[in-house]
């Protein structure tokens, strides 16, 4: 890509924001981009869902969450939320987070839902790049599935909700689309399968868009935030495989197909 757009708008020390389907990789880019001693994040934000950060609390469970892993007191959020100035309120959360140890980096937003919205989050902070997370259909409604605590039976409760999980999909889907009407040069696509089969290469690019350096040592981390393992694998690319039945497969890449370019196969 090599638009290293990070340094063409306004909004420091928000550099960029990370958005994408839930369990499609968010969190695994959240702990790369973490190792950069030049960069750092909490788990989530979410304020960008709103007009200002005043409107902040009124977003919910964002906001309650925000203040739990940012690890952020009541009476700090106030003076951090005070404010139209999307730049200030960075700042703040920079200043002010003991997660943040070092107050000389930049921070990016990791937020899967900016995904549905994201025309809209980018309005609000023009030029400021973003990468986008997206993943076989198939693989996302099996970890959704999983991270609604229906691991037994997967296929039970995919069945049970298949309108809503194909809905919530596409839903993702077109406020991609949207968004690349006016902001497509400062949008980086990252697939999952291409960054799990190549890591080395991928994340080269994504450092390249962004406009900061990327090391090997990158691909190795310590997770804090529901990341399995400590590196970049292959091995969770088609975990549905073998769970979900072909019909079921079938189901889903039928209904999904308006992003038929997201469904994977194996070269």
């Amino acid at each position: 890509m090599g638009l290293n757009s990070a340094r063409h708008h306004n909004f420091s020390p928000l550099a960029f924001i990370v958005c994408g389907f839930e369990k499609s990789g968010t969190t695994l880019l959240n702990e790369i981009f973490r190792r950069h001693p030049g960069l750092d994040s909490g788990h989530e934000v979410g304020a960008l869902l709103g007009v200002s950060p005043r409107n902040f609390k009124s977003h919910q469970p964002y906001f309650a969450f925000f203040m739990k892993t940012w690890r952020l007191q009541a009476c700090e959020l106030e003076d951090i939320c005070d404010t139209d100035d999307w730049s200030t309120f960075y700042r703040r959360i920079l200043e002010l987070s003991p997660l943040i140890l070092n107050k000389n980096v930049q921070l990016f937003d990791k937020t899967p839902i900016y995904m549905k919205y994201l025309d809209l989050v980018l309005n609000r902070v023009p030029c400021l790049p973003c990468v986008v997370s997206v993943r076989d259909p198939r693989a996302v409604m099996h970890s959704w599935a999983n991270w609604s605590g229906h691991r037994d039976d997967p296929e039970k409760w995919l069945v049970e909700n298949f309108h809503s999980n194909c809905e919530r999909y596409l839903s993702y889907g077109l406020g991609y689309r949207r968004a690349l009407i006016n902001h497509h040069r400062y949008i980086f696509l990252n697939r999952f399968e291409d960054l799990c089969m190549d890591p080395m290469l991928v994340m080269k690019r994504i450092f390249n868009f962004l406009g900061f350096e990327f090391a090997t040592e990158f691909l190795q981390f310590e997770s804090e935030h529901f990341v399995y393992g400590n590196s970049v694998s292959a091995k969770y690319i088609d975990e549905y495989s073998g769970v979900f039945s072909p019909k079921l497969c079938r189901e889903i890449l039928s209904a999904t197909a308006e992003f038929k370019e997201w469904h994977f196969s194996y070269p």
